[in-house]
């Protein structure tokens, strides 16, 4: 780049120095193109067979033309030589798509973070022995050893040990639980401070992680609407770029005295800085993010789809039973018809059928004991669920007798005389042979989320309602809002449908069998992955854990992500249409293009992975920001920044022409509608940030508008009217930053002003003689650039100014607020020593040193 430029510039450079480091520039550039073009080339020609003008092709193009026109010059022994342009335009294409690898590969590898330390585990062998093997070695059955700080590395029950373990990778569960004999872990929790000796309930290749990773790649790799919708944009906004490249080629080669070569210079910038990469690298990006961000907390969604849905539901439909509620009832009461050893033989028949079944009311009796004889018990030849209902089951005696066996609601199983409990809570009867032989009473406990997710919903907006097969009673209990009770399956869909067609967008939320047409009806379906096989098969998103906060944290999760896309959307309409309006003005340099293009990758790199920055859901989830007063105030701001557009047009004259006039407008316009977009939502702005804010805003609109009165409410004409430094000949220039400043600061605020303390003070004393003395420092360095052009002076000492003042108003806010509360701490401290002193009594007062006393 420097050779190149520095021979662009001297024509008198002697013929064969020239021709010696072109030889060598073009060694340079075939060197980068072996290197680097091959790839880009081949996308660019597959691509063109396909018949796509992708962001490759425009590439392609460019690089071709500075080729050939560098080429023509270097044969020629004369002309402008490009051969640096290729090779910078190169390495800005490697870097920008290194940098999307990165960025993709740091997104998938986020939500496999426990990948790396789950690949090997200590297998115990039959004498005890342990040995390090891989994981996908271990078979069920299997026992592995794990110590203290070490992972589990398979799902199974604990042998030995007991401790902590914390399992926050799984769940996302903060603190650390004790985990025993007998209970289950999955791969992924860690042991604290014990070790455990764990049979494997799954092998080394199936266990819950894995299927978890599974989930996360289908969905990363699933088409994506948003996407799609952006790359059917992308196919009409190419041959849009590549027109006007061509016209911009025509115009400066035919239509001005400039030639072909500088209008092919042009061209070249029109392609390079048109770049959409928003439509290549933040969409997929932000989508990335979120994907994996959901990961980490146990959110597993089938689709990137399903994150787009999720940021736009606005309802929530609950499930009671086994959702809201814990997973594993209490058998709080079990009246039979029959006593002694027939009632032993009815429990053990209830516990043979129930253990068939998953659903939560199923596991209290499963538990029962079976007291048959040896060789005695019966068998379960036929297992029928009927949902909403119960179960019907087939038991078949050693003595070859059957008897049907019905387990269900009381409406199902019509029992003509009832039994009677004394015990209130969820009532199962129990048919053997159509007759009723026993009453049993379940309750049932919120889980420990339950109530703040609901109240989290709430503060996000979303109305939340439970759909339950349980009689409206059962969860008046449980203290629940929106109760829709006595709900067959049919039932929930046919509600959830006609929210739908009514134009709302609800979450509905479950896990059993009788919830699976709902979840599958609803615009998203959230299913617990303890839940039924069904209900998980029908549902856009698999909650793998109890922890049902994760959820409102999704939603917000995913308006983060959706928001980002739309903001790179913008951001990159703004900026291509800006950018491609000056290359074709001939304003940008092919270099300078592609430079703008890499800082813009950059831009929407950020853009799109700051959604990691939500809140955690182990916290509570805060309330979309921005009530109707800070809107209005956001609009104030927006409209105080728009306004120092339209001033500076004014102090500048109108610059150019109207196309150049309407574009600063258009810009004005896209940063102040983007800074208070942004200045809305973040309700835990610093302090002195806001403060910057209301600077930049309304006192540099008190700044432009006293400056365009001092200039007698006309353009600048002269140098002189540039200047700035001197208060007392532009006064309202001061008077007006001042005036608009502190008024910004005293009501525009984000947040209210601190009542207390010596900041106040501070700010409206220390603060103001800063932005005054930045002020004149500013203008005093403005002035001693000597800019001989209006436009660059005035615009010089503008920047100097902001700077100056944004500057002073800080420094002095601090300077004053530390003197100011170090005198007050002084004074405090003496009049408490005072008090202490007056309080003392007299002969101890006399008896400690003069120095003390002093003190």
């Amino acid at each position: 780049m420097i050779f190149g430029l520095a021979l662009n510039l001297h024509e008198e450079v002697p013929g064969p120095v020239r021709f010696f480091v072109h030889s060598l520039m073009l060694l340079a550039a075939l060197l980068v193109i072996a290197l680097l073009g091959l790839p880009l080339l081949r996308t660019a020609w597959r691509e063109a067979r396909r018949g796509r003008l992708t962001i490759e092709a425009l590439f392609a193009l460019t690089l071709c033309g500075a080729m050939g026109a560098s080429l023509q010059g270097y044969v020629r022994g004369h002309g402008s030589v490009y051969f640096e342009v290729i090779s910078v335009l190169l390495v800005v294409y490697t870097l920008a798509k290194t940098i999307g690898a990165q960025a993709r590969k740091r997104a998938l590898s986020e939500a496999q973070v426990w990948a790396g330390q789950l690949e090997q585990c200590r297998l115990v062998d039959a004498n005890g022995e342990s040995r390090t093997i891989d994981t996908d070695q271990v078979m069920p059955g299997d026992v592995i050893e794990v110590h203290p700080g070490e992972m589990v590395a398979v799902d199974g029950v604990i042998c030995t040990g007991m401790g902590l373990m914390s399992e926050a990778a799984v769940s996302g569960e903060p603190f650390a639980v004790v985990r025993r004999p007998g209970d289950r872990v999955q791969a992924g929790v860690a042991s604290y401070d014990a070790t455990f000796r764990i049979e494997a309930t799954a092998s080394g290749i199936n266990r819950h992680i894995d299927h978890l990773f599974e989930a996360v790649d289908r969905a990363i790799d699933s088409p994506l609407s948003l996407q799609v919708r952006a790359e059917r944009i992308g196919r009409a906004f190419f041959p849009f770029v590549a027109l006007t490249a061509i016209g911009t080629f025509f115009y400066w080669a035919f239509l001005t005295e400039h030639g072909w070569e500088v209008g092919l210079l042009h061209a070249m910038s029109v392609l390079l800085v048109a770049c959409p990469c928003a439509l290549g690298l933040a969409i997929p990006l932000a989508v990335w993010s979120a994907v994996s961000r959901l990961a980490e907390r146990g959110v597993i969604v089938r689709s990137g789809d399903a994150v787009e849905r999720l940021a736009r539901v606005d309802s929530v439909l609950f499930d009671k039973t086994g959702t809201l509620t814990e997973d594993r009832f209490a058998l709080r009461d079990l009246v039979t018809v029959a006593t002694g050893a027939e009632r032993a033989e009815v429990i053990g028949w209830l516990s043979l059928v129930e253990s068939h079944s998953s659903h939560p009311l199923a596991r209290p009796f499963a538990d029962l004991p079976r007291h048959f004889e040896t060789h005695a018990e019966p068998r379960v030849t036929s297992f029928l669920v009927v949902p909403g209902c119960g179960v019907e089951a087939t038991l078949l005696e050693p003595e070859g007798v059957a008897h049907r066996v019905q387990i269900g609601t009381p409406a199902w199983i019509a029992a003509p005389r009832p039994l009677a409990s004394s015990v209130e809570g969820h009532r199962i009867d129990i048919a053997i042979d159509g007759n009723l032989a026993a009453t049993a009473v379940l309750v049932e406990r919120l889980r420990g989320s339950a109530q703040a997710t609901l109240k989290a919903f709430h503060r996000l907006g979303m109305p939340v309602e439970v759909l339950t097969g349980d009689a409206a009673d059962h969860a008046q209990r449980l203290n629940l809002p929106g109760v829709r009770a006595c709900l067959l399956p049919g039932d929930k869909r046919e509600y959830v449908e006609s929210l739908v067609r009514a134009g709302q967008r609800p979450m509905m939320v479950g896990d059993g069998i009788n919830d699976a047409a709902a979840l599958a009806a609803a615009h998203v379906g959230v299913a617990l992955a303890s839940g039924t096989d069904l209900a998980v098969g029908s549902a856009d998103v698999t909650l793998y854990h109890d922890d049902l906060r994760a959820l409102p944290w999704a939603v917000q999760t995913s308006r983060e992500a959706v928001r980002a896309v739309y903001c790179s959307l913008m951001f990159a309409a703004t900026y291509n249409l800006v950018g491609m309006t000056f290359a074709a003005c001939g304003l940008l340099h092919p270099v300078l293009a592609a430079v703008l293009m890499i800082g813009s990758n950059l831009t929407l790199l950020f853009a799109s992975t700051r959604i990691r920055n939500v809140v955690d859901h182990c916290r509570d989830v805060e309330p979309t920001p921005g009530n109707g007063g800070t809107v209005l105030r956001a609009l104030l701001h927006a409209s105080a920044l728009f306004g120092q557009g339209v001033l500076l047009l004014l102090l500048l004259g109108s610059p150019g022409s109207s196309f150049t006039a309407f574009t600063v407008l258009a810009l004005y316009a896209f940063v102040s509608m983007v800074l208070a977009q942004r200045w809305v939502r973040w309700a835990a702005i610093p302090h002195g940030l806001d403060m910057c804010f209301g600077m930049l805003t309304f006192g540099n609109l008190g700044m432009f508008l006293g400056w365009w009165a001092d200039n007698g409410f006309a353009a600048v004409h002269c140098l002189a009217c540039c200047s700035c430094g001197d208060p007392a000949g532009r006064p309202w220039m001061w008077l007006g930053m001042l005036a608009f400043a502190n008024f910004a600061m005293l009501a525009l605020g984000r947040r209210p002003l601190p009542t207390t303390g010596d900041h106040r003070f501070a700010m409206f004393t220390g603060g103001n003689l800063g932005m005054v003395l930045g002020m004149f420092v500013g203008g005093v360095a403005a002035e001693q650039l000597q800019l001989q052009s209006l436009t660059s002076a005035t615009l010089g000492h503008a920047v100097g100014m902001t700077l100056g003042m944004l500057a002073g108003m800080l420094f002095g806010t601090r300077i004053v607020e530390e003197i100011y509360g170090g005198l007050r701490r002084v004074h405090r401290s003496r009049i408490l020593t005072r008090e202490i002193v007056d309080r003392e009594p007299e002969a101890n007062r006399d008896d400690r040193p003069a120095d003390v006393l002093s003190r």
